[in-house]
């Protein structure tokens, strides 16, 4: 599948006009999986570990060690360009976004390749499963001081769908589609952000891997602007996957663009992201290993197959 850039994984989101009714089910729901499918998948196999050659995309900036991760965190960046970008308006019109005050996106990347196994420094397939495919906001909330609450307004019946990601290629199945909402506490004095996303999860028929793509949400007409309570409005937009390599090692990778509204400056949030991403492998390793040592078993329990291996 080659890559091409389109108009829902972005950072200007996803109108309310684009998605489904609330009642929609199957065949529905597919041509929006599709397009979510066909357009996030590249963005993240032109990454290192895909594609080790010099003509990746995402540009090598830092390696990172934690305590508590036995594995390191590779960082990378990759820019899209404001012309390109206007190339996608100008093609596809995707509602509420005007071309003219369009702007390059500047992705951040993650990526980590951990020992499956629940035990100090890293987790299991399980766990990868149930906190990232099947819980993924339930975990975040958990592991991440930062995010106060998190909150589901609308989720859509997946169940049956099956999406190919190209024609005799590799099938994706258990599906999830949801409407979220994640407030996060911002050092003071700066207010509350609250996030709105639409989240699609799939996971690959036949092979250990997984996708969650987390898509901003645009708001409806009347509720531009500032978020409830005070808060301010914020976007966010990532591509994440987990998957099993060759010598049975499981890749970790999570790319994202966000802009946290408000007085922060921009050119702040991008020298701040790539630190933050990279702490999460860390957060998370230390939430996991505490919370099975409490349970005396792998966190949350888990599907081996993580709903692709049928």
């Amino acid at each position: 599948m080659g890559e091409e850039y389109g108009p829902l994984v972005r950072l200007w989101g996803i109108h309310p006009s684009q998605l489904p009714p609330t009642g929609a089910t199957g065949d529905d729901l597919k041509p929006l999986l599709i397009s979510i499918l066909k357009e996030a998948l590249p963005f993240l196999n032109v990454a290192p570990a895909q594609s080790p050659d010099a003509l990746s995309l995402w540009k090598p900036k830092s390696t990172k060690t934690f305590p508590h991760s036995a594995a390191a965190v590779r960082l990378y960046e990759r820019t899209v360009p404001t012309e390109q970008l206007r190339a996608v308006v100008k093609e596809h019109h995707p509602p509420g976004v005007d071309g003219s005050h369009v702007s390059a996106e500047t992705w951040a990347l993650r990526q980590s390749i951990h020992e499956d196994a629940a035990t100090a420094g890293t987790a299991s397939w399980a766990e990868f499963v149930r906190c990232f495919k099947e819980r993924h906001a339930e975990a975040e909330v958990a592991f991440t001081p930062n995010i106060l609450s998190t909150a589901v307004r609308r989720e859509w019946d997946c169940s049956g769908v099956e999406v190919e990601a190209e024609a005799g290629g590799s099938t994706w199945v258990d599906w999830t589609l949801r409407s979220e909402e994640s407030m996060h506490q911002l050092p003071a004095p700066l207010n509350k952000r609250v996030f709105p996303v639409i989240q699609a999860t799939a996971a690959m028929r036949g092979r250990r891997e997984f996708l969650v793509v987390q898509i901003a949400a645009q708001p409806e007409e009347d509720k531009a602007g500032t978020g409830h309570g005070g808060t301010v409005r914020a976007a966010y937009t990532s591509v994440e996957t987990a998957r099993e390599t060759a010598d049975g090692k499981l890749e970790w990778t999570m790319g994202t663009a966000s802009n946290a509204g408000g007085v922060l400056p921009a050119w702040m949030q991008r020298m701040a992201v790539p630190g933050q991403i990279a702490k999460d492998v860390d957060m998370f390793l230390h939430w996991v290993s505490t919370e099975r040592e409490k349970k005396g078993s792998e966190i949350l329990g888990g599907n081996e197959g993580g709903g692709g291996e049928e």
